[in-house]
């Protein structure tokens, strides 16, 4: 109820502002529960404020938007991940004859600049784009499950400097429209002056592809995209003039992603497929390790511990291979003359599964002795579903005035059919530890004695359960156009 009045108070703020702007202005707010569960959570919510202004060949543009992102995840440990700010952004585009250039500038800072190449007949035009800047992603927090852990919590801030390049052609003959993009994009480290952050180096390189054809009365699109990221993440203490890397995480990850959809009339189909394989790999050098807890912590903290603070570190290699189709179709009305109302239900289908693979090596050290265990995990997830989606736009047009009034809102809920999520130890209790230079000390590694996890139809409780709490989104918007 909360965010819900926090979404209302933006949005009214947003309309004022919309209204006292020209050309076109839009305000907008939408709110995002995809999980509520014992131990995940994600939500996210945003509202924004745009304008635009035509004036001869020049388009200028503002936006002002509010977002807040919030993930939290248990296992062991409790990991919150949080991202809330306000990005306000400005630019303009001219038009000459052959050429278009644009700038935009926003507040992280971040610019970019575009210049593109097209014919008087707009058969074919070429695009550049260029963008660098610097992106806050938000913060990192590390909750201990028992509060008497020597650790209390750990909050990390994370900002990367970016740099974003990106190739586009278009081509149009008869009915047929082709496209064809590339793109780059590279992240450098940032060293702020905290006591904790995450700092990354990525790169990562999209190839995309498009089609679409119009037909007398309909029209198709279709699409396929390649994206391939690698991607080091760091976790860094520092205090004084000592930096010490309490986390190391090389991933790479690949992305196939493909599209197709249809219109005819007021009805619409679509059809997206998705397949996403990623892996971590950990490091079997010196100080290279993937989660090194006891550097996270203070020289004082260490001194009081002296030898009876057993240090452990993990080394992590873990595979994720995760696909996803869907499938829908949608049919919107035009109702009303003085008033037009334009009621939309949409109806989708969804398929998902995935499976994390994790080896993970303990070692632990005692004064001279040292001990390495292992343990493999492996999770799966299968799951069937719909997503039912409802929205209403409401038009005010003028014959007398060229300005045109609209009120939008919608609400959509996943509806699962059937999940089927399992978390279990690959090896049996007693097999796949060991230990090598040292002595075995109780209580520490080895594997677990519970039996494997398994939640056959539910996350979290019964599919009832799951409906309204879960996979719920809504949004209202706002337009005036002159």
């Amino acid at each position: 109820m909360k965010t819900v009045k926090q979404i209302l108070i933006v949005l009214g703020l947003a309309v004022n502002a919309a209204l006292a702007l020209s050309n076109v202005g839009l305000a907008d707010c939408g709110g995002l529960f995809l999980l509520h569960l014992s131990d995940k959570q994600f939500s996210a919510r945003s509202c924004s404020i745009r304008d635009s202004l035509t004036v001869g060949s020049y388009d200028f543009y503002g936006a002002f938007e509010h977002i807040a992102i919030q993930g939290r995840y248990s296992d062991q440990w409790h990991i919150k991940g949080v991202n809330e700010q306000n990005i306000a952004s400005a630019g303009f585009e001219k038009h000459f004859k052959y050429v278009s250039v644009g700038l935009n500038i926003n507040s992280y800072p971040f610019v970019t600049a575009t210049i593109s190449a097209h014919r008087l007949d707009s058969l074919f035009r070429a695009k550049a784009t260029i963008a660098s800047g610097t992106v806050s992603l938000g913060s990192i927090s590390w909750l201990p499950e028992q509060e008497n852990n020597i650790i209390n919590s750990i909050t990390a801030d994370w900002e990367s400097h970016v740099f974003y390049g990106s190739l586009e052609a278009d081509y149009k003959i008869d009915n047929h429209y082709i496209n064809l993009s590339l793109a780059y994009t590279k992240t450098e480290p940032h060293n702020p002056e905290k006591l904790y952050y995450v700092r990354d180096s990525a790169s990562i390189i999209t190839l995309g592809a498009r089609y679409g054809h119009a037909f007398s009365h309909s029209r198709l699109n279709a699409g396929y995209s390649f994206t391939k990221a690698d991607v080091t993440l760091y976790g860094i203490f520092h205090s004084e003039e000592s930096h010490k890397r309490f986390m190391y995480m090389p991933l790479d990850a690949t992305m196939h992603f493909g599209f197709a959809n249809w219109s005819w009339e007021r009805l619409r189909t679509h059809l997206e497929f998705a397949h996403i394989a990623g892996r971590l790999r950990s490091n079997p050098n010196r100080f290279f390790e993937t989660l090194a807890p006891n550097r996270a912590l203070p020289a004082s903290v260490i001194k009081g511990l002296s030898f009876s603070f057993l240090q452990k570190v993990f080394r992590i290699d873990a595979n994720l291979e995760a696909s996803a189709i869907l499938s829908g179709a949608s049919y919107y009305w035009n109702l009303g003359s003085r008033f037009i109302f334009t009621p939309k239900v949409e109806l989708d289908f969804f398929g998902a599964s995935g499976e994390l693979n994790v080896d993970k090596q303990i070692e632990t050290t005692m004064i001279a002795t040292r001990q390495i265990n292992y343990e493999n995990t492996r999770r799966k997830l299968n799951s069937i579903g719909s997503v039912l989606m409802l929205n209403c736009e409401v038009r005010k047009p003028s014959k007398n005035s060229p300005v045109i009034f609209a009120l939008e809102y919608g609400i959509s809920q996943i509806i699962p059919f059937y999940i089927d999520y399992k978390d279990y130890n690959a090896d049996k209790p007693g097999e796949g530890s060991g230990s090598q230079s040292g002595i075995s000390l109780p209580g520490i590694g080895g594997q677990s004695s519970k039996k494997p996890k398994d939640k056959e139809g539910s996350l979290d409780g019964d599919i009832s359960s799951l409906i309204f709490r879960n996979g719920f989104a809504t949004h209202l918007g706002i337009s005036i156009r002159f």
